[in-house]
């Protein structure tokens, strides 16, 4: 969800990290869906911190079950980087994969490390651009990402007073996820960034 989320990628496995927002996911991050009949995007909350939204017209309900997992999956793993000891992985990505093993390996580096996120240190922002079918379990999304978000080494973790920044790099990339169907999520199994920028945003979020 911090660099949760993008950070990662910037070392090749990208959006396992999905950064860092902390707070409650469905209270802080973002939904906004386009369609051709829809001009007016719709949104629902709250938390200018962390926005995920959907550019695509989802005319098929396969489509439209991959944008809606996706996104609540890109909203669990924002909430990861705020509770790390509380990640769902399981939920988000297909036991055994690439990013099943990345997002476990580093939940639990965080936990160990007490490193966190906070939802009120920097932005997060996810736009999925397309989704192409490969067949009827497999697909690929296409996202573009940018992340500024804090991750904090906090030795209290119920007081920011010792908080130390840790990381607090700006990334931003154009990301491909592979995702499968399993027991009846669209979850995560690979990403790649096929092109980022460490400083910037490409995505050209306006805020």
């Amino acid at each position: 969800m911090s660099k949760s989320f993008t950070r990662y990628m910037r070392f090749g496995i990208p959006l396992v990290v999905l950064a860092a927002s902390c707070g409650s996911p469905s209270n802080e991050l973002t939904f906004i869906s386009a369609t051709p009949t829809s001009p007016a995007p719709t949104s629902t909350t709250i938390a200018p911190s962390d926005r995920v939204e959907s550019v695509i017209a989802t005319s098929t309900d396969v489509t439209q079950r991959i944008v809606s997992d996706f996104s609540r999956i890109s909203q669990q793993r924002a909430q990861c980087g705020r509770t790390p000891e509380q990640c769902p992985v399981r939920q988000m990505a297909v036991k055994g994969s690439q990013l099943f093993n990345s997002l476990t390996s580093i939940m639990n580096e965080r936990v160990v490390g007490h490193l966190y996120t906070r939802k009120d240190a920097g932005k997060l922002r996810v736009r999925i651009e397309s989704v192409e079918m490969i067949d009827t379990i497999r697909a690929t999304v296409h996202t573009c990402i940018f992340d500024s978000v804090v991750l904090f080494d906090s030795g209290q973790i119920n007081s920011a007073a010792d908080d130390i920044v840790f990381d607090d790099s700006v990334i931003s990339a154009f990301m491909v996820w592979t995702v499968h169907l399993d027991h009846g999520i669209w979850k995560w199994v690979s990403s790649i960034a096929t092109k980022r920028k460490i400083g910037a945003d490409i995505c050209g979020f306006a805020n």
